[in-house]
């Protein structure tokens, strides 16, 4: 495409144009692969009768391209070469966390002789729109690109609009970064989040025939229960059995599926319980366990079953207790000190290893062993 096109410009833009979005601004555009000195897959060349400058960003076919080069001007149109953008970058300032579409290469290319030039292993080079946003990076700053840690060692400005950041290798740092979402120093200035999610019938319950039965569910964030936590619920045989989305379960026909409650925004936290329809007039246990759900390393506290038939609390009915680490690992971190009736008492190990640990409790129905509850107590130092 040579300068032969600009008295035609407005002809090819709208004959042979197509829209991008130039900073967020749809405009039209004439796009052709770059052939010129170094081929690269992912450079293409743009024209647009619109001012186009180094750094702009242009989305293009749902691909985001950064303007890496000088713009050649006339007086109908500007012409440039992007580069698409292959990484996103989260950079953190004491916890305000910004996230980059950027440029990543670990290799440049020599602006004297157009060669391939190699970084030393480990480095990289990082080009991003030079904006207000960008010019707060400093030397030091640390990211990740793929679960790697990246140290900033070198700031410049090749061309205005462009910041080129030369990085090197770092080391991970399992305490304050978020690795799984490559977010440097994330914990540093962010609460961990620890999610729980409990199903309180067990691993075993029956729902009557035609008839309606409610899941009674509780979430946990750090131990502490979520109100009114958003939960989703599915079942393995809508057929069988169905959920509504307020944990509602109904049985349809005799027969049996799994019940699945999952928190809707982190739905890798989730608990199953296996639940069988039955006639009509069956009994229909469930437990709860009441109690505190944290306990300081070294003391003891109260836990309480409450038995239920159909949702109604019966008192005919006694539980066994058990009690194990939640990692499953040994010697239980913890021990049950006294056992009367329905209720128990609990004391937390108070050796160093048992902080931010934590104990399942578990309580079995004598009449059906197949009706259990758990509960999770987490333990932490007293001071």
């Amino acid at each position: 495409m040579t300068r032969s096109i600009e008295p035609m410009m407005d002809f090819f833009l709208r004959e042979k144009g197509e829209l991008v979005h130039i900073n967020s601004v749809k405009q039209l555009a004439l796009i052709r692969d770059a052939t010129d000195t170094v081929r690269m897959t992912d450079e293409k060349i743009i024209r647009a009768a619109t001012p186009l400058h180094a750094g702009d960003i242009v989305d293009y076919r749902y691909e985001r391209y950064l303007i890496a080069s000088q713009v050649d001007r006339n007086e109908k149109s500007c012409r440039g070469r992007m580069r698409k953008c292959n990484q996103r970058l989260a950079l953190n300032w004491s916890g305000q966390v910004k996230w980059f579409d950027a440029v990543v290469e670990a290799r440049t290319f020599s602006t004297e002789t157009g060669k391939v030039i190699s970084m030393p292993k480990g480095n990289i080079i990082v080009r991003l729109q030079d904006n207000a946003d960008t010019r707060n990076i400093a030397l030091n700053q640390r990211f990740y690109i793929t679960h790697q840690s990246f140290k900033i060692v070198g700031m410049d400005r090749i061309l205005n609009g462009i910041i080129q950041l030369s990085c090197t290798l770092d080391s991970i740092n399992t305490a304050y970064d978020d690795v799984e979402n490559n977010i440097a120093d994330r914990w540093k200035y962010e609460i961990a989040h620890t999610y729980a999610l409990h199903i309180h019938q067990g691993t075993m319950a029956n729902v009557p025939l035609n008839e309606t039965i409610p899941l009674n569910v509780t979430a946990t964030d750090n131990g502490n229960e979520i109100a009114n936590p958003t939960i989703t619920y599915t079942s393995s045989d809508p057929s069988v059995i169905s959920v509504d989305q307020h944990g509602q379960v109904m049985g349809i026909v005799l027969g049996q599926a799994s019940i699945t409650a999952k928190l809707t925004y982190h739905p890798t936290v989730l608990s199953t319980i296996e639940m069988r329809v039955v006639e009509t007039g069956t009994h229909i246990y469930s437990i709860a366990i009441t109690g505190n759900a944290v306990l300081k390393t070294g003391q003891s506290a109260s836990y309480v079953s409450h038995i239920y038939d159909h949702g109604v609390e019966v008192f005919g009915q006694s539980v066994e207790w058990s009690l194990r680490n939640q990692d499953d690992s040994t010697p239980i971190i913890g021990s049950v000190t006294a056992s009367t009736g329905n209720s128990v008492t609990v004391k937390a190990g108070s050796s160093s290893g048992a902080n931010n640990k934590a104990l399942v409790l578990t309580a079995t129905l004598v009449s059906d062993p197949s009706i259990t509850i758990e509960k999770t107590i987490s333990l932490k130092n007293l001071f």
